[in-house]
């Protein structure tokens, strides 16, 4: 999978967490959980 295609899907991930209602900050503490490969993915949300 292309690194665009994974940060679209990101983006739609938190845009669709954002819209039900659940704060930046929560999103934002989920990620930071997440293991370094991931968090390399979306470092610059």
């Amino acid at each position: 999978m292309a690194n665009r295609e994974l940060d679209m899907e990101w983006v739609e991930l938190v845009r669709q967490a954002l819209e039900a209602g659940i704060p930046k900050a929560d999103i934002r503490d989920f990620l930071h959980g997440q293991s370094p490969q991931i968090k390399e993915e979306y470092k610059v949300i």
